[in-house]
């Protein structure tokens, strides 16, 4: 049940050999009226983290946005990526910050989104997480929104907050890792 190690210098250890990739799930998050959702207690071993939400919504017309965060808390600064809107066949509404990743949801308050938010991370040494998300309109077969980034945390990510204004009572969100 354990694995030869190298610490990169010659020196080998055994070690726990990692789980089989069996995924981890968070508490899920039913009919949220919030003004933001927090995600925290992911483990620093973590290299792939989902975001899942269904029938997100607002109270009012806003964009979603996602911090990333260590044990130091949330970091608001550094971040690189866009997000567009493909709103029958043309692309619309870029969105783009260095303070957050944000994504387009401002068609308003009838709206409801459903769709996942992947952060990974770029190796075992550093603290570069990639991240890439993806959703739809509820009930909108003409519309899609996507985008993806970058951001160097100070530490290894231990937690993801999502937020924009109120959610409206429906959203639904899940949090999974490994």
């Amino acid at each position: 049940g354990q694995l030869l190690k190298s610490n990169g210098s010659g020196v080998l250890s055994f070690v726990d050999a990692p789980a089989s990739g069996a995924w981890t799930y968070g508490t899920q998050i039913v009919n949220s009226s919030n003004t933001s959702e927090q995600f925290t207690g992911i483990p620093s071993t973590a290299t792939d983290i989902d975001l899942f939400f269904n029938l997100m919504s607002f109270t009012g017309t806003v964009s979603a946005t996602v911090v990333l965060g260590d044990g130091g808390g949330y970091e608001t600064s550094g971040y690189s990526g866009d997000s567009f809107a493909i709103e029958s066949g043309n692309i619309n509404q870029v969105t783009s910050s260095t303070s957050l990743f944000t994504f387009r949801t401002a068609n308003g308050a009838s709206n409801s989104f459903n769709g996942l938010i992947r952060v990974r991370r770029m190796d075992s040494s550093g603290f570069v997480y990639m991240a890439r998300h993806q959703l739809v309109i509820n009930g909108d077969a003409t519309t899609s929104i996507q985008g993806g980034g970058s951001k160097t945390l100070s530490a290894a990510l231990d937690r993801i907050k999502i937020s924009g204004g109120t959610f409206d009572g429906n959203s639904t969100f899940q949090v999974r890792y490994r």
